[in-house]
């Protein structure tokens, strides 16, 4: 399951305005779906009503497949979610908390074997983390923890993965590292959404761009949708874009407007 279709998903904190309203959209393997808002437009809600971790109104399904129906393990193999943060009370070892991805795909009486062994140690090399397996996770960084965390997603081999701020805290290299990772992700028949700061990044490397503004998608598109027009309505400020031409691609710039 790979086909990710939510309908009217709307969601209020109590005592509070909606922060989501009707929200809809579909998406599928081979997609790589950039999030983009200002700060407090609801990203990371989304994210979490699409998880099916806050009950909203809508629908969202795998294929033909509610989300709220499915039992914790069956969710978790089918939906990978990686976080900003991560609440890891105990310093485990960074390769045990990838293996960790494997539980969903094991018997409840079986421990991770051989095989699975392998398959973290492989993730880990292609995450470029395999030299910190021994290190405790607490003590990374906060992008090398994330970096192992996408690393124990591949573990469980779920096919659509959702990121609130991958990059985060990730330096311009592993930034660039990390979004190719996930170009090839989604070549490879992965749905990868991610919520995402950086308008620049989320236009070259995506290949599809959703828009959100006061709880509502106010442009879904090619990432040639990110114009001067959808900047100043999301972020309140005046750019010229401007495009530098790569050989893999066209990237673009925001060259503020002075006032």
């Amino acid at each position: 399951m790979n086909r990710l279709i939510a309908e009217g998903i709307s969601f209020r904190y109590p005592g509070r305005e909606p922060l989501l309203k009707g929200i809809g959209f579909r998406a599928g393997g081979g997609e790589l779906v950039s999030l983009i808002g200002p700060n407090g437009a609801g990203k990371t809600t989304l994210l979490k009503c699409l998880l099916g971790l806050l009950r909203c109104q809508g629908t969202v399904r795998l294929d033909d497949t509610p989300v709220r129906g499915l039992s914790p393990a069956r969710r978790a193999s089918l939906l990978a979610y990686i976080p900003q943060h991560h609440g890891l009370s105990f310093s485990y070892p960074a390769f045990e908390v990838v293996l960790m991805g494997a539980t969903p795909a094991l018997r409840w009486y079986r421990s991770p074997g051989k095989a699975e062994k392998e398959r973290a140690e492989r993730a880990m090399e292609e995450m470029g983390v395999y030299h910190l397996r021994e290190q405790p996770f607490d003590t990374l960084s906060g992008g090398e923890q994330q970096l192992c965390m996408m690393a124990r997603a591949m573990m469980a081999d779920a096919k659509v993965w959702l990121l609130d701020e991958p990059a985060a805290n990730l330096d311009y290299g592993n930034t660039r590292r990390l979004m190719e990772r996930l170009q090839t992700l989604a070549g490879d028949g992965y749905l990868i959404l991610q919520s995402i700061h950086a308008p620049e990044t989320a236009a070259f490397f995506s290949t599809r761009i959703l828009a959100l503004q006061d709880g509502q998608l106010i442009a879904d598109g090619k990432p040639d949708v990110l114009d001067e027009t959808l900047m100043e309505r999301l972020y309140g400020v005046k750019v010229r874009r401007r495009e530098l031409r790569e050989p893999d691609g066209v990237f673009p710039v925001f060259l503020p407007v002075r006032r």
